[in-house]
């Protein structure tokens, strides 16, 4: 099942202060050389053309002429942002400090049947929050166990997995639900995914950009998820996504799903996958890009195609205009049956 993709001009309001039409660019920086920069940068390092099929000197002779043209920051901010949202990746973005704009190429942004003040609410009975915010838990029935993890984003908070873990002591099945999740530190999702592994397991591949042709790249590099913390959850586990759930959180789906006590539920993660850097330009402008491609154990990339759930389950807007959530439900009942 694909994810629609669709591209998205997302106007950030950065202060009140409109954008100076008349802002020269820096001495020595004429705003074709930052045009040039851009497309020299991601010439170099993007790690999809190849994948996505993009002629990306096409791409160059269609919009420096616009790039030439532009007599304002304000125009030429509009031309590489219009380009760099032709590579539909949510992890590639132009931001321009002091003007108004961010352009960021994003999956389906229809909203989600998702609700986690519902959850609490109607599902969930001794609830709690973790010291550091990271994690939401709460027990889903007399011995299923529920996890809700909101971010990816930080360092150094796996312990608070733990912590969560140890309060629901008398939980025999855990349902760890990441709908909605944007990501953060692969790292961190990888020891968060240690908390459920009985052993060290390939959970997928990475090959990173090297060298000037767009087809220069590593060998194919093993990630791996491993035992960590304390001590593991040996329980079914049911893993809740859907077309919200990006990057990182997708490293955690990708590491779950190889453990054999694990099972995946609901829709279809959104496919972003890129390990991206941020490079300032001389201007004080920032672009974000794509560095590797990440695959399956099977190899297989999933780069806006998503990882499909083992169990999927359809749920609507007006199944949340109803009170319920249908996928949390199904998880429930299958980890009810342990």
């Amino acid at each position: 099942m694909k994810v629609r993709a669709v591209l998205l001009l997302a106007i950030a309001t950065l202060g009140v202060a409109c954008a100076d039409p008349m802002l020269s660019p820096p001495p020595g920086s004429s705003r074709v050389d930052i045009f040039d920069d851009v497309w020299q940068d991601f010439d170099l390092n993007y790690s999809f053309f190849v994948l996505k099929g993009i002629d990306w000197d096409s791409v160059r002779a269609v919009y420096r002429p616009s790039a030439l043209a532009a007599t304002s920051d304000v125009q030429l901010s509009g031309v590489i942002g219009n380009m760099l949202l032709g590579l539909r990746d949510r992890h590639v973005s132009l931001t321009t400090p002091g003007h108004t704009t961010v352009y960021q190429s994003r999956a389906d942004l229809t909203p989600t049947p998702f609700d986690p003040l519902l959850i609490e609410q109607r599902y969930l009975a001794d609830t709690g929050v973790t010291n550091g915010g990271h994690v939401h838990y709460g027990m889903a029935g007399p011995a299923v166990g529920y996890l809700r993890i909101p971010s990816f984003e930080g360092t150094g908070w796996e312990n608070e997995v733990d912590d969560a873990l140890s309060a629901m002591g008398s939980a025999k099945a855990m349902i760890i639900d990441v709908r909605d999740n944007p990501g953060g530190n692969t790292g961190v999702a990888a020891n968060v995914a240690g908390r459920f592994a009985t052993s060290s397991r390939t959970f997928g591949y990475v090959r990173i950009r090297q060298g000037p042709k767009h087809d220069d790249f590593t060998g194919y590099i093993a990630e791996t998820v491993s035992p960590a913390g304390p001590r593991q959850f040996r329980g079914p586990v049911y893993v809740l996504t859907n077309r919200r759930v990006y990057s990182s959180a997708e490293d955690f789906v990708l590491a779950m799903r190889v453990l054999p006590s694990v099972t995946t539920v609901g829709d279809t993660t959104a496919g972003a996958s890129g390990h991206p850097i941020v490079r300032e330009l001389p201007n004080g402008w920032t672009i974000e890009l794509s560095t590797w491609i990440e695959y399956t154990p099977e190899r297989a990339t999933f780069e806006n195609v998503g990882l499909a759930p083992s169990i999927e389950v359809p749920a609507t807007m007006q199944d949340l205009g109803a009170g319920t959530d249908p996928v949390l439900a199904r998880a429930i009942a299958l980890a009810s049956t342990q």
